[in-house]
């Protein structure tokens, strides 16, 4: 299926491999940021992360909540072997009726911006959770809602990641991404096998990440508070969907 050129940045097909065994055996996989920095350059990651200083407040939050920002996006990916092809999408509403807290909802989120959506790094990303659901599919043809998330934590108000609770999000998987971690405590990450015990970790450093398959596990993430002034935690979350079960 080709790896994206995935070898040439120190992760290896074998990596990518386990990695894929890993979510067929437990449904899901925890990734080292250290290991997914290799696939772009410092730089690149450093502009990349800027984008989510200008991300707008979340208005579709029914809690009356101003911790949450974000934008939303569309990709479709093609795994070729000379790498993979990749088209925005137009953008559209966003709609997760698996959950019970925005069920009915179209979810109008501000758009990304296309210099981010077709940034290096985010390109760079969302081929490695490509290369990594074609690796455990075994499809080649993918949609990808893309999501920029910022959570503040203020003095006077908890960032909550998962105001829904615990939750699968209605996609086939899931990439998550940290970005930047900043005066922040909490955040804890839980995900819950199918069938097994819980797994609790907390994502600390550039690029930690987990990838999950939504069918076997449900999870959520503990609030975040400020350590002393204002936490911030931005995250990129990949929806993945084979183009014939988009969403």
């Amino acid at each position: 299926m080709g790896t994206f050129g995935l070898a040439a940045s120190g992760f290896t097909e074998h990596a990518l491999e386990q990695a894929a065994e890993d979510v067929v055996r437990s449904g899901y996989t925890v990734l080292d940021g250290g290991r997914l920095r290799t696939l772009l350059p410092e730089d690149e990651l450093d502009t990349f992360g800027q984008f989510w200083n200008d991300l707008p407040p979340d208005e579709a939050l029914t809690d009356g909540g101003a911790y949450r920002y974000r934008r939303y996006g569309r990709l479709r990916v093609t795994v070729g072997e000379g790498g993979p092809e990749f088209e925005a999408l137009p953008h559209t509403t966003f709609r997760q009726d698996g959950i019970p807290l925005w069920r009915g909802a179209d979810r109008q989120f501000a758009p990304i911006e296309e210099k981010a959506l077709l940034h290096p790094g985010m390109l760079a990303l969302a081929s490695f959770d490509t290369a990594l659901a074609a690796a455990i599919s075994g499809r080649r043809d993918w949609e990808l809602g893309i999501h920029q998330i910022r959570m503040v934590a203020s003095q006077d108000e908890d960032g909550l990641p998962t105001p829904e609770g615990r939750h699968r999000d209605g996609h086939c998987y899931i990439g998550m991404h940290l970005l930047r971690r900043e005066d922040c405590q909490g955040g804890e990450s839980t995900i819950y096998p199918e069938g097994g015990e819980p797994a609790k970790l907390t994502l600390r450093t550039p690029l930690d990440s987990v990838f999950v398959d939504d069918k076997q596990v449900t999870h959520e993430v503990s609030a975040t508070r400020p350590i002393r002034r204002t936490g911030i935690r931005d995250m990129l979350l990949v929806d993945l969907n084979p183009v014939d079960e988009a969403q």
